[in-house]
């Protein structure tokens, strides 16, 4: 979470976090322009100066936060001691960042009868920092050394540094309409450049300074379509498609997050790909590629790569270059692997068998394996700690380190399978196995088959919680963490859950103690452990939830769908469509109950926003809404809509066509709109 007077900028992998002021000021821990998880700036401020009335400076009136920038608009001082005295100048300051960095416009309006003249100072300063340095995202580690230079250049300055991977960072300061420049060296490389402009009565003038980085990236091709809309009209699947387009890295991968998880994630971008697929697959099939590509090829102790796995997460920066980071790949999660696996076997039932490449069945073949190899005896993936400074505790999606409890808040004591995990094991074997099936490999389908009957088996009869009437959160060296929480839900998703029990879980999801009106809680309020502002044992994450709807429509529970899709969008839409000074979608919510307070919707102190998997949220609760589904190479749907909407319309791309759903509670239309190969259908 920024802080609450700053708002956020973000494209092509640049993120800017912006102070009340429309500048990029020092004076939060988080403020800055970051790329490649380098601070490339610490400060990009513009102070106008009004010679006619120097010390009455500016007020705020009004400010835009959206992902193509933030726009602050400022009134100066007014004029005089009374009531009513005319401010004479307006001030719009329009921050946009792109992939080749930042750009600050300052527009400045003159109401008053005679011209104004303005002095304009432009400041920049950066030390080049890793974002693992700076105060506010991390408990900041100790900065390596870098030697910072500064040097004047006509219409700017040169901020760089050499660092201790060997490159040199810079950040290309130019200022149009500058009369002069004065450059200034302390700790950090900093430059003061000023301006002058004249403005004649009623009209504007403007100053532009601009940031360039080096090394240079490639913007982002990675523009995902709305595809949904309803009625009553609705702005939240625009703007989760505007903030997951935002949100994409010249990778073609979406970041988990802004601003401190500006960087690939496995787990996050799988999980978005599934939710997204059947709106956006030209963003899954961009995910699987990548990782393919990030595959595990050895065995590292320090890193956790082994042959086969998927990366928990990718940081740039010198850090990891010279070993003061372990994420450069990081392969600390037990859950990418499968996942992986699963959304390769995903993407060829909507895109069809030919759709999957040889490169992406390899790496999904290569990931079943691991799952295979990695489990027990009894057929279930486990994990320990990792054993490191920089290493993770739990290695599944709740990776905090106080996340996995039993009921009275005793840690589950390692080794430890996740409820989660075993399903998504599940998927990922049932998916390869059929995966090899379309490629005419008997042998490796039906070992696959085989073990995934294994992990279904073991975990129906070691989680099993009969009081409860649901799974266990995990096992773990001393037997059964008896904790109902989420995770439960995503084992529904995966399909593990045999079908004589699924309504049991699925009502108990639906219980009190964790239903809340903005979802499913981490974990159950009924347990002593229970803390509503912890990170992973109480909070509600949008994520988490849409899973567990995906996964009861995957079991037609349509009471479910609606009751949790109608909580799901009603508090995305609170949290990401109504305040303008902010955008994106919380990471997680506060998971209190206490009506007075929009139960679960009040914004965590450590959330992320916007996070991809809560944007990709809005589309995985319109897929459960929707009941889709693929049979027989073309989308089926089976509508289960919440009361707010009287009627839903989306586009979807099976195989090689695109098709038009419009539905209501009572039917729903399925019109193919291309022919099968890509061609517009007669009459369209």
């Amino acid at each position: 979470m920024i802080p609450d007077d700053c708002a956020l900028a973000v494209a092509d992998g640049v993120v800017a976090v912006v102070d009340e002021f429309g500048d990029v000021r020092g004076d939060h821990g988080e403020s800055g322009v970051y790329a490649s998880d380098v601070q490339f700036l610490r400060e990009l401020a513009v102070r106008p100066t009004d010679r006619d009335a120097p010390t009455t400076g500016w007020d705020r009136i009004a400010r835009r936060a959206d992902p193509d920038g933030v726009t602050t608009v400022l009134a100066s001082g007014a004029a005089g001691d009374g009531r009513g005295d005319a401010r004479p100048l307006l001030l719009e300051k329009r921050l946009v960042p792109d992939a080749n960095g930042v750009t600050l416009t300052t527009t400045v309006e003159n109401y008053a009868a005679e011209r104004r003249t303005v002095d304009v100072e432009v400041t920049a300063r950066s030390a080049f920092r890793h974002v693992f340095e700076c105060s506010g995202f991390f408990a900041a580690r100790e900065p390596v050394d870098r030697t910072l230079d500064v040097r004047e250049r006509s219409g700017g300055a040169v901020l760089s540094a050499e660092c201790p991977d060997g490159t040199t960072r810079r950040a290309t300061i130019d200022v149009t309409d500058a009369s002069s420049i004065a450059t200034t060296v302390d700790d950090d490389a900093r430059t003061t450049i000023t301006a002058t402009v004249s403005i004649p009565p009623g009209e504007t003038a403007a100053i532009t300074a601009s940031a360039t980085f080096a090394p240079a990236r490639e913007p982002s091709d990675g523009r995902v379509p709305s595809a949904v809309s309803t009625q009553p009209s609705s702005p939240l699947f625009d703007a989760a498609a505007e903030t997951l387009t935002a949100l994409v890295l010249p990778e073609g991968v979406p970041a988990a997050g802004a601003p401190r998880f500006l960087a690939p994630f496995g787990r996050d971008a799988l999980l978005v790909g599934f939710q997204t697929l059947p709106f956006a697959p030209q963003l899954t099939r961009r995910v699987l590629e990548y990782f393919a590509g990030q595959q595990g090829t050895t065995t590292d102790d320090a890193t956790l790569e082994e042959p086969g796995k998927i990366p928990h997460e990718k940081r740039h920066g010198d850090r990891p270059a010279v070993g003061r980071s372990i994420r450069s790949p990081y392969y600390g999660t037990v859950d990418a692997t499968p996942l992986y696996a699963a959304l390769v076997a995903a993407y060829g039932e909507w895109a069809g068998a030919d759709a999957v490449t040889d490169e992406c069945y390899a790496a999904a073949v290569d990931a079943a394996e691991w799952v295979r190899d990695a489990s027990g005896t009894d057929g279930l993936l486990w994990y320990a700690p990792h054993d490191h400074e920089y290493g993770l505790t739990h290695l599944g999606w709740k990776d905090s380190s106080r996340a996995i409890a039993h009921p009275d808040g005793t840690p589950a004591v390692p080794p430890i399978a996740l409820a989660e995990v075993q399903g998504y094991a599940y998927r990922a074997l049932t998916g390869a196995s059929t995966l090899a099936a379309n490629r005419g490999d008997e042998e490796l389908h039906d070992r696959f088959a085989e073990q995934a009957r294994r992990v279904r088996n073991a975990f129906d009869e070691g989680f099993w919680l009969p009081d409860e009437r649901c799974y266990a959160l995990a096992l773990d060296d001393d037997g059964v963490v008896e904790s109902v929480a989420s995770n439960q839900g995503h084992a529904l998703w995966a399909g593990i859950v045999p079908d004589d029990r699924a309504d049991a879980v699925i009502d108990r999801l639906l219980e009190p103690d964790l239903l809340t009106d903005a979802g499913i809680r981490t974990f159950a309020a009924s347990h002593d452990a229970f803390d509503p502002l912890s990170y992973h044992r109480g909070s509600v994450w949008p994520h988490d939830t849409s899973l567990a709807t995906m996964g009861a429509a995957r079991y037609e529970r349509d009471d479910a769908v609606a009751a949790l899709v109608g909580r799901g969008l009603d508090a995305l839409e609170a949290s990401a469509a109504t305040d303008p000074e902010r955008w994106g979608f919380p990471e997680l919510m506060v998971g209190f109950d206490a009506p007075a307070l929009e139960t679960g919707r009040i914004h965590h102190p450590d959330s992320c926003e916007p996070a991809a998997w809560s944007a990709g949220s809005a589309f995985g609760f319109a897929r459960a809404a929707l009941g889709l589904d693929v049979r027989d190479g073309e989308p089926v749907a089976r509508p289960a809509l919440p009361d707010r909407f009287e009627a839903v319309h989306a586009t979807v791309r099976c195989r090689t066509a695109t098709y038009a759903l419009r539905g209501t509670n009572e039917s729903i239309v399925v019109t193919p709109t291309t022919d099968r190969s890509g061609s517009r259908a007669r009459g369209d």
